[in-house]
């Protein structure tokens, strides 16, 4: 995990642009390496890649942390809506980034796994994707499909 996140990180930043301000939220389990982790990522309401983030845990504050750096990362684009599947730990995320000052207020939260399937559908690629190998093309990681 340490080894490949910060080139993917560089490698991604790269094709970062204009996002739209509909965020949809998701992670899934992955095997880097040895060890399986859990990947965060944003997409905006087209499918193109906000932010991803690998953590070791499912929890609250991992959500917090990944939330606050796509917030960080699109500052200049800051979502209106964010979709995320019905766990429990996005809307204590969500409002807690708010009381901290990183969201507005008036940003909507669905909690519906429907709007997430942009990201859901991608599941099965990325996991596929996952290792060493996915990283030496470049222009995958410009493009959802390919990550």
């Amino acid at each position: 995990m340490q080894r490949y996140a910060p080139e993917l990180e560089k490698r991604v930043r790269r094709c970062q642009g204009y996002r739209s301000g509909s965020w949809r939220v998701d992670e899934t389990y992955v095997r880097v390496g040895d060890m399986w982790k859990y990947l965060s990522r944003a997409v905006d309401g087209h499918g193109r890649l906000i932010d991803f983030m690998l953590s070791d845990r499912r929890t609250t504050s991992a959500a917090y942390r990944f939330q606050r750096k796509a917030v960080k990362t699109m500052s200049k684009y800051p979502p209106s809506s964010i979709a995320t599947d019905k766990l429990a730990f996005y809307p204590k995320a969500i409002r807690r980034l708010q009381r901290d000052g990183h969201l507005r207020d008036a940003i909507e939260h669905q909690a519906s796994k429907y709007l997430n399937n942009i990201i859901e559908a991608d599941h099965e690629r990325s996991s596929a994707s996952s290792g060493p190998r996915a990283a030496e093309d470049e222009n995958s990681l410009c493009h959802p499909q390919g990550f």
